[in-house]
């Protein structure tokens, strides 16, 4: 991988690898069993295969956007345009697929409402975790934690229109599916 990519070509990239992370997540046995996907008509499939892909491409924004603030000025500008350019990267791959454009212009809406959504739930699980997390230095640790959990919690709780136990099994299997994600970017992103 050439660090030598413009943003138009990480951007791509990320979304393309992302996407079909999210496909394999959706394909898995073990997410298909927690999801009662089996049980499911295909429009609620798709729903969920299309929440999957929101929560890839939104929670790859929000870490690519938390870890560019540890890079030199340089890398850093780079990634802040890569994250600003993530979005359309997916809007044209969508229309490459032949995706129609009203659908399109529903991901565009969907995409930016979990995006807001999940930034502010990023402070509502600070503010559940802070103390739990009080003897944790680094603060970069923490960022990424509240994120991870944000972004799974939510994706899991679209996933079951809301119906989340705690420690929920689905929960944590979205968990580990952001956190090889998280993972993967660490290394794209370095």
């Amino acid at each position: 991988m050439g660090k030598y990519f413009t943003a138009d070509q990480w951007a791509n990239f990320i979304v393309k690898e992302t996407a079909d992370s999210g496909r394999k997540v959706f394909n898995d046995s073990k997410f298909q069993e927690l999801a009662k996907v089996k049980y499911l008509d295909n429009e609620e499939r798709d729903r969920i295969f299309n929440e999957i892909q929101v929560t890839g491409i939104v929670y790859s924004m929000i870490f690519t956007e938390q870890k560019r603030k540890y890079l030199n000025e340089n890398r850093a500008n780079l990634w802040l345009e890569v994250v600003e350019k993530i979005p359309e990267a997916f809007y044209i791959w969508l229309s490459e697929l032949k995706i129609a454009s009203k659908y399109v212009d529903i991901w565009k809406k969907l995409i930016n409402l979990r995006l807001k959504e999940y930034q502010e739930g990023m402070i509502e699980m600070k503010n559940i975790f802070e103390k739990d997390l009080v003897n944790e230095p680094n603060e970069k640790i923490k960022e990424f934690f509240y994120s991870l959990q944000t972004v799974a919690l939510g994706g899991t709780l679209h996933i079951t229109r809301g119906k989340v136990t705690p420690n929920d099994s689905l929960k944590n299997h979205m968990m580990t599916w952001l956190g090889v994600l998280h993972a993967d970017l660490t290394k794209k992103i370095n």
